[in-house]
Parts: C-alpha cells; sequence; structure tokens
C-alpha cells in the first residue's frame, strides 16, 4: 500500500489528466464495443431469420427493424465510421492528456530528485556513489513514470475490456462465456511462475548496465589522467569486460523474456480456438446465430490479449517497486538545514575549544582536542603529511562537517548557532581540486555573487594572477572553459576558482591546498595581493609548501590529528619537528 500510495503522490497537481484520461480509456473501449455490436446486427440482418434469438431480433428492433435495415444497409456503414472517428479523436485527446501528464511528472520528479540531492549534507552526498545517483535520477525515474503512466493505463484498459466484454459474452452465451476463461487460469499459474524468472534476470541485466554505466562516466572524468598515462588500450580493455558482462545478461533476460511471450502465445490461441470451436458448435446447433458467432469470438479475442499482458504489467510492477525503493533511499535523507541559525556580524575572530571531530563510517578521530585561537585579520598557514586532518579542520569552519566535542566560536559565537547560509556567505573556500562549470569565464566568476561589478570581478581577476590570461583569449570574459574547464590548463583553472571565491569580499578566507597548482612565482604574486586586503579578511592556508606558509603570521603544523606545532617561521626552523624537517628538505632540492 505505501508503493502505491508513494505512486499516486506523484499525480498531485494533476490528477484531473491523470484521471480523465483513464475516463477516455472507457469511452474507447465502450465505442470499440458498440461498433462490433453494430456489424453483428449487420450479419443477423443478412441473416436466416430462422437463427435468430430474441435477443438478436431485440437488437435489430431496436435499429428500426430487419425490413428497414435491409432497405437503408448504408446506415450501418455510416454508423461504423462515425464510431471510428470519434473513437480515434477520444484517442487522440487521451494520448495527448497521458503526454502532457507525463512530460509534467518527469520534470517535477526530476526537479525534486535534484533539488533533494543538492541540499543533502556533503557527508550523505559523498557516501553514495555519483553513479548510483546519476542511475537513481535518470533510469529509476523512467521506469517509475512509466509504469504509472503507460502500465498503470493498460491495467485499467484491461480491467474495462475484460469486464465489459465477459459481461457481454455472458449475456450472449454463458457456455461461450465458460469456453473463453477455460485456459486463463493455467496461463496465469504459468505466467506467475515464469516471470518471476524474467524479473531476477532483468534485475541483474540492470544492475550490469548500472556497472557499465558507471565506468563510463569513470573514465570520461579521468580522460586527462588516461592519455597521460598512455592508457587507453587498457581501458578499452577493461571496458570491454564491463559490455561482455552486459551482452552475457542482456541476452540471457532476452531469450527467457522471448520464451515466456512465444511460448503464452499457445495458451491465447488454444483458448482463442476453444471459443471459436465452442461457438461453431452451438451455431451449427441452432443456439446462437453467425453475428452472435462473429460478437463472440471478437470478444474472446479482446479479452485474452490483455489478460495475457498483465503478467507482463506485473513483471514492470516488480521493477517499478524497485525504483521506488532506490528513489525514496534519497528522498528519506533529511536535507540540510542552512536557513535556520543566527546571523551575526562576522568580522574573524575564531576560536577552537578542544574540538574532536570522526568520520561517521570512521573508528578514529581525525581530529582531536584542537585548541587555538586565530585573530581577526590574521593569515594561519597549515601545514601536515597526507591525511593529518588539515583539510577536515577548515571544513569544519563551513561546517561541511560537524564536530563531535568541543566549541568552535566565531566572533563569540557557537558555529552551531550560526545560519549555515549565513556563515557559507562569509567564509569562503578555495578548494584543492578546481571546478569549473561549462559556462563561460564570466559566467563562472559570478557564482560566488551574482551581484557582483565590472570592478570587483577586475580586482579578484587581478588578484588571482588571472586577468592577463583571460584577456590574451579571443573571447576575453566571454570564453567557454567546456566541461569541468577541459579548455583551461591546471594553473588556470585554479586561479580563476581562487578568482571566483576572492569575489566575494568574505571576512575570512580559506585556501585548501589551492595554491600548489599554480607555479611558485604566481604563488608569490597572489599572496602579495592579498596582503593589500590582509588587515579585513582573516586567511587560512593549507599548503605543502614552506615558501607559501613562511609568511604567514602563524604556521600550525598537524600531525595525526593533532596541533603539534604552533608558531611563526622563524620560531619552528628552531624547533626539531615536522617543520624543521620539510623546510630542511626543500631547502636542499631549492
Amino acid at each position: 500500500m505505501e508503493y502505491w500510495k508513494a505512486m499516486f503522490k506523484m499525480t498531485k497537481g494533476h490528477r484531473g489528466k491523470y484521471f480523465g484520461s483513464f475516463a477516455l480509456t472507457f469511452a474507447s473501449v465502450f465505442l470499440m464495443l458498440s461498433s462490433r455490436i453494430v456489424t453483428k446486427v449487420l450479419i443477423d440482418v443478412l441473416s436466416d431469420p430462422a437463427t435468430l434469438a430474441d435477443m438478436d431480433i431485440a437488437l435489430i428492433n431496436t435499429f428500426g427493424g430487419r425490413e428497414f435495415l435491409i432497405s437503408n444497409l448504408y446506415i450501418f456503414s455510416l454508423i461504423i465510421f462515425f464510431l471510428a472517428v470519434v473513437r480515434s479523436l477520444v484517442l487522440i485527446s487521451r494520448n495527448i492528456m497521458r503526454a502532457a501528464v507525463e512530460t509534467t511528472i518527469m520534470k517535477e520528479t526530476q526537479l525534486k530528485l535534484f533539488d533533494h540531492i543538492i541540499r543533502l549534507p556533503y557527508m550523505k552526498v559523498k557516501a553514495i556513489p555519483s553513479g548510483e545517483l546519476l542511475q537513481t535520477a535518470t533510469r529509476d525515474e523512467e521506469v517509475l513514470r512509466n509504469f504509472l503512466i503507460r502500465q498503470v493505463n493498460m491495467l485499467v484498459y484491461t480491467f474495462f475490456v475484460v469486464t465489459l466484454s465477459f459481461g457481454m459474452l455472458v449475456a450472449l452465451s454463458w457456455k461461450i462465456a465458460l469456453a473463453t476463461i477455460v485456459l486463463l487460469p493455467v496461463l496465469g499459474v504459468y505466467s506467475f511462475f515464469l516471470i518471476k524468472k524474467v524479473r531476477v534476470l532483468y534485475r541483474k541485466t540492470d544492475d550490469s548496465e548500472a556497472r557499465m554505466t558507471s565506468k563510463i562516466e569513470e573514465n570520461l572524468s579521468a580522460v586527462r589522467l588516461v592519455k597521460a598515462y598512455n592508457n587507453e588500450v587498457y581501458e578499452i580493455k577493461n571496458f570491454e569486460t564491463y559490455i561482455d558482462d552486459y551482452e552475457d545478461h542482456f541476452i540471457r533476460w532476452r531469450k527467457l523474456a522471448s520464451f515466456y511471450f512465444s511460448s503464452t502465445d499457445i495458451f491465447v490461441f488454444g483458448q482463442i480456438a476453444i471459443s471459436l470451436i465452442a461457438g461453431i458448435i452451438l451455431a451449427f446447433q441452432g443456439e446462437i446465430s453467425v453475428g452472435t458467432l462473429y460478437l463472440s469470438t471478437s470478444l474472446a479475442n479482446m479479452i485474452v490479449w490483455p489478460v495475457r499482458q498483465v503478467a507482463n504489467i506485473l513483471s514492470n510492477l516488480a521493477q517499478a517497486l524497485a525504483s521506488i525503493d532506490r528513489i525514496n533511499l534519497i528522498f528519506n535523507e533529511p536535507i540540510e538545514d542552512i536557513e535556520t541559525g543566527l546571523t551575526p556580524e562576522i568580522h574573524g575572530h575564531i576560536v577552537f575549544d578542544n574540538v574532536s571531530f570522526q568520520y561517521e563510517d570512521g573508528d578514529v578521530e581525525v581530529l582531536k582536542n584542537i585548541n587555538l585561537e586565530v585573530l581577526p585579520g590574521e593569515t594561519i598557514a597549515i601545514i601536515g603529511k597526507t591525511g593529518s586532518g588539515k583539510s577536515t579542520f577548515v571544513n569544519m569552519l563551513t561546517r561541511l562537517y560537524d564536530y563531535d566535542e568541543g566549541h568552535i566560536y566565531l566572533d563569540g559565537v557557537e558555529l552551531k548557532e550560526i545560519q549555515k547560509a549565513h556563515l557559507r556567505q562569509n567564509v569562503a573556500s578555495v578548494l584543492q581540486e578546481p571546478f569549473l562549470f561549462s559556462k563561460t569565464i564570466i559566467s563562472n566568476l559570478r557564482m560566488a555573487n551574482k551581484n557582483a561589478t565590472d570592478e570587483e570581478v577586475l580586482r579578484a581577476t587581478k588578484t588571482a594572477d588571472i586577468h592577463n590570461t583571460i584577456v590574451s583569449f579571443n573571447k576575453g570574459y566571454d570564453t567557454p572553459v567546456g566541461e569541468q574547464g577541459v579548455t583551461l590548463s591546471g594553473g588556470q583553472k585554479q586561479r580563476l576558482t581562487i578568482a571566483r571565491t576572492l569575489i566575494n569580499n568574505a571576512p575570512i578566507l580559506i585556501f585548501d591546498d589551492s595554491l600548489s597548482a599554480v607555479d611558485t612565482e604566481t604563488d608569490i604574486n597572489i599572496r602579495s595581493a592579498l596582503k593589500v586586503r590582509q588587515a579585513e579578511t582573516t586567511t587560512f592556508i593549507v599548503t605543502h609548501r614552506i615558501a607559501t606558509a613562511k609568511d604567514a603570521d602563524r604556521i600550525i603544523v598537524f600531525e595525526d590529528g593533532v596541533i603539534k606545532q604552533n608558531g611563526t617561521h622563524e620560531q619552528l626552523i628552531t624547533e626539531e619537528g615536522l617543520y624543521k624537517r620539510v623546510f630542511e628538505i626543500q631547502t636542499r632540492i631549492e
């Protein structure tokens, strides 16, 4: 029942059209049966009156009597043509109405999925493979929508046509009605067991396709790396194993599905044959007219074929239910609340008080009892080995991660009490891996501040040492950067993301190892330009370069989630520890 509620919920706001299509389906079935009845009357009019039953005579009299109809046979052509035209108009209206509902549901469902995924906490999104999210937002949505619009409509059609047709058969001849359904229970049992196997094979095929899709996505994302390592041949051969696996599952699924549909034809045609033979026998015995024989055979066809299709609909139902489960896995995850909280004026005074943090799926604390005070306008360089907790430390300031123990005070206010949207507006980060959207340079720059003036954009690009590079392009700031900034070099992308962050004029600025992608000269130019706004900006620079760290007001050194050293460059190079060792190594290399 919960599944049906979930599907029914998707039609909210469009139920008039949704159920209207069912009404038009009923109308089309009624018109189709009416056309068959008119044809039956025509046959009965032209047949021997001695073979006519009371019902046949009653129908003929309804149309004006046998003599009148024989004299005006064109009436049948007009009526059948009129019914065909009306039914065509009804079907066209139904399909238009159904298509309108389908496209609207597709738009709204995918928008809701995208909206929910974007609003999930960073930790949740990071934990779900992107391939699975993509599969859910596209393939699962399509399967569910197709069932809700097309398969449910087919179920409704089957209900109407079987109910009305069987009712008419009983009225015509209970013997033929009984003969028409004699094999249907056997077909139902046969379909139930075989379709279960078809469903299992389909699911395996679907999973195999998902793995293949994820592999394609992975290689497209890493195309630069593949080419850098001259790894094309290996990746093609590796991808071939995914294709072979999908091909194997697909063929097995299609073979069994084809066997099912082919074998059920035996039951369908057998049932039609039984109904036809029973009708012929009754016609020879004079129990029914020739018109009744025609109509009963036609109704038997109208009953058997849709019933046979029900098994396939039930198979699609299983797929739809699986899709609902995967979609609900996303919708059941609570979205991140970025609107609730305080919105204090932020200047950049930060205090870490015994802060500890551990990932949900981890068993070791990443940060342990961190104590640190950072004054407004101070520049803090952060150095440490890979995995020592540097990025986690700075990411807590934007609450991408929430600390488990202790307190962080921002200008005297507990960080967790500050509205996330307000916090992220005032704490700007330049991430370790630069990402640009497939837009123009100016569109990417204005993402951080849509109201930024041309002067602010220019000041940010000059500070990031990227302005001269941009104006050297033929289209300047209107140059498209391609997907993920593929048309730019790594250093150009990084400088562009730095400029994008600077446009925001946030009082707290974080460089998460983002200066490592630029050359030393550019690094110096950017840091020199940043000094102009240093008094009004609290800056954190995560880096591996001593040359980048040494000009900071203070340097903190992380080891195993603990701050082991804290001081200026001059102080730390005289202390035994990681900083001194790194300084000596880099000095020798230079």
